[in-house]
């Protein structure tokens, strides 16, 4: 059966066909998400049959030439891993034009599943979305994403070695306005040592109702400014020093680029520069609009 109740995806899988395999996240203690607990969708993992009977409505409803699948909800690779083997074959079956399918994943559960994400990717997913935020131990520690430094460069190189792409998200501010610099010499340090095909930026948005808006209210989380916000992007872009693609391009992100390293590394940090070295009227207009978002 079809669910109507809230979800989330990436945004460059917004033309792909969602296929659900869980409801919700498990984990969901990170003290800045919440999403789930606010949409009102908890966490429930359908019995494999229902999945399979929604593989073949989609292809029903989006035809079998529909080219881009994406598994939901929040960390699908948590399943059974023989379950999820069989249930992305039954994609595959039913969508055999399909270009890639891809899902989020935990990084934690990218670990405890390291022996299995070989045959994922064998089964035919294509790529994991996963959520680095931060490479600072401490502050994975504090937001409470359940996976150290070290765990966090075994997950990304495991799923490296299996023939999956990784896809890793910055959280833009999530050092706060005291430790930002923690914050970026820790990410890019595990970027580095992680290599994944793309790095995408975000910038932390604090709801008002998740667990990081009530540490920041109590004086346990510092906000970080539009202006260190900006200079986070330069440097993390600054320090990496692999080939990959890199993605900045969210709505309420204060600069947007798209690039790939290291070719492009140069004219985008130019531009941010050059974005910083405006009049503080010309930049508090952008930051004004994108804070709104």
């Amino acid at each position: 059966m079809l669910y109507a109740d809230n979800y989330i995806r990436p945004p460059n899988e917004a033309g792909s066909v969602i296929i659900r395999l869980t409801r919700g996240c498990a984990w969901g203690r990170c003290l800045f998400c919440g999403i789930y607990e606010a949409m009102g969708t908890p966490f429930r993992v359908p019995p494999k049959e229902e999945i399979l009977e929604d593989v073949q409505r989609a292809r029903q409803v989006y035809g079998p030439e529909a080219r881009r699948i994406f598994l939901g909800d929040a960390d699908p690779i948590s399943i059974d891993p023989d379950n999820f083997i069989e249930i992305t074959r039954a994609v595959r079956a039913a969508f055999p034009h399909c270009e890639r399918i891809t899902c989020y994943g935990r990084m934690a559960t990218a670990w405890k599943q390291r022996r299995h994400l070989g045959r994922f990717a064998e089964a035919g997913l294509t790529r994991i979305h996963a959520g680095l935020e931060t490479g600072s131990n401490d502050l994975l520690r504090f937001h409470k994403k359940g996976i150290s430094q070290a765990r966090m460069i075994d997950a990304g190189r495991a799923v490296a070695t299996s023939g999956l792409q990784l896809s890793l998200y910055v959280l833009l501010g999530l050092g706060g306005s005291d430790r930002w610099e923690e914050h970026v010499a820790e990410t890019v340090k595990v970027l580095n040592a992680i290599r994944p095909q793309f790095v995408r930026f975000r910038r932390l948005w604090v709801h008002p109702h998740c667990a990081l808006a009530r540490a920041a209210e109590a004086g346990e989380f510092l906000p970080q400014t539009p202006e260190g916000t900006v200079i986070e992007t330069r440097d993390m872009l600054a320090g990496l020093d692999f080939p990959c693609h890199v993605e900045c391009m969210h709505a309420n992100n204060y600069v947007n680029f798209e690039c790939r390293l290291p070719e492009d590394r140069e004219e985008v940090v130019g531009g941010i520069n050059d974005f910083l070295s405006r009049s503080d009227e010309e930049k508090d207009r952008v930051y004004s609009v994108c804070s709104r978002i």
